[in-house]
């Protein structure tokens, strides 16, 4: 759920996710205006690079190239500079799927991999509702991580708990995501229904794009991320650590949609060799999860980090606890930002 929004601080509710609704309903024009091109050019696929693993790309055949969705791009985007564009296939996280138009996507059977879908991804996919429900096709899963800095320096209480960051070590001194709708489902999953406020005041800033950041740097003490945005520091740094806390955690989706005027069917033989033999210990080691079942890895004995085995493969204990976030209407919406800014 990874959205560029403003400051939670000064958020009002008139103003939630205006300015998100317009810039991001601009994607949904690439799914109106594709199919407008010949036969004889490359089939595209559109999203942003760090929304999947980069061995999805490795699957891509000849016949199609990858276009990567920049920022820069989300602000200078017109209707009229988006009529040379087409899209073939678009990848994104879960935050993007309700400022899609539902009517300009097609339906993805791909039924012998639906058929296999775990509990959580099936629990995902009802959380968007009818209308987007065989729409989107959940391409891999990441949990929502609690990154540390230097952890054995802080003096923490429950550590295990995502009642931490309630911790006086933490206090302005943890980044959180920009985002009112994941923070409070955090919240209520411990115990805080409509009181936000012990929140807010442990926050050294809520920034998405830049969480990683701020912790490497020592500029904050953690920060609450996916955990595939964090892998390659945590290996690599060893004042980094992490926690997956025993109360689950929300599930940030990788997800695919096919627009309706393409005439491509869905590749389903990506998905295969994605989580085929030849990248699938490479993708879980990034912090990528499958959508169908975990039994199914853990029996596989798949060689990753011993120290974040469990990061990596959670417990079966653990991850039936973790959660999808539904979409929310816009009346449902503002009545969260009303909570949230009132607390």
């Amino acid at each position: 759920m990874r959205n560029n929004l403003r400051n939670l601080n000064n958020m009002e509710i008139t103003h939630l996710g205006r300015r998100d609704f317009i810039r991001y309903g601009l994607i949904s024009s690439f799914f109106i205006l594709s199919g407008c091109s010949t036969s004889q050019e490359k089939l595209a696929l559109r999203g942003f690079p760090d929304v999947f693993p980069s061995e999805f790309l490795n699957t891509l055949s000849t016949a199609w190239e990858f276009l990567p969705i920049k920022d820069i791009d989300l602000e200078n985007f017109t209707y009229s500079s988006t009529i040379q564009e087409k899209t073939d296939l678009l990848a994104l996280n879960d935050g993007w799927i309700s400022n899609l138009s539902f009517n300009s996507l097609k339906e993805i059977k791909a039924t012998y991999i639906r058929d296999d879908f775990s509990k959580q991804a099936r629990s995902f996919l009802d959380g968007l509702g009818e209308d987007y429900k065989y729409k989107i096709f959940p391409l891999a899963v990441s949990p929502w991580v609690i990154l540390f800095r230097n952890e054995d320096s802080l003096a923490l209480k429950n550590k295990q708990s995502w009642e931490v960051v309630f911790s006086s070590a933490l206090t302005n001194q943890i980044v959180f995501p920009n985002s009112p709708y994941l923070l409070i489902s955090i919240a209520q999953k411990i115990g805080f229904i409509n009181d936000f406020s012990k929140i807010k005041t442990q926050a050294k800033s809520f920034d998405d794009q830049n969480a990683l950041n701020w912790v490497v740097s020592g500029r904050a003490n953690a920060a609450v991320l996916p955990l595939s945005s964090c892998v390659e520091s945590l290996i690599k740094d060893p004042r980094l650590s992490v926690l997956l806390p025993d109360e689950g955690s929300p599930l940030n989706w990788t997800v695919l949609a096919s627009p309706k005027l393409s005439r491509e069917p869905f590749p389903t033989d990506w998905f295969d060799l994605l989580w085929g033999p030849t990248y699938l210990r490479r993708v879980i080691s990034k912090g990528f999860l499958p959508p169908t079942s975990l039994s199914d890895l853990r029996r596989k004995n798949i060689n990753v980090s011993k120290r974040y085995q469990s990061i990596f493969i959670p417990e079966e204990s653990v991850w039936n606890k973790c959660w999808s976030l539904p979409i929310l209407s816009y009346e449902k919406r503002k009545e969260l930002a009303m909570f949230w800014n009132n607390s």
